[in-house]
């Protein structure tokens, strides 16, 4: 990842910081962002990711639609 991407990146994460997004139950409130319908995120699902998570493995069975 680039500096400027990442810088980006931090950017967005502290503007939905402060506008009130919560991905995750905070202190008495719900959670208010949905990924999928039906898709549960929990904060242990992204700490077992670790913190580097363009090193992190794909399932054989996954295809980057990106490429």
């Amino acid at each position: 990842m680039t500096v400027k991407a990442a810088t980006a990146r931090i950017k967005i994460n502290k503007l939905l910081e402060a506008a009130g997004w919560r991905f995750f139950a905070e202190g008495g409130q719900p959670a208010n962002i949905r990924l999928e319908p039906g898709v549960t995120l929990k904060t242990a699902d992204l700490d077992a990711l670790g913190q580097d998570f363009d090193r992190i493995g794909r399932p054989n069975d996954c295809q980057d639609w990106t490429a």
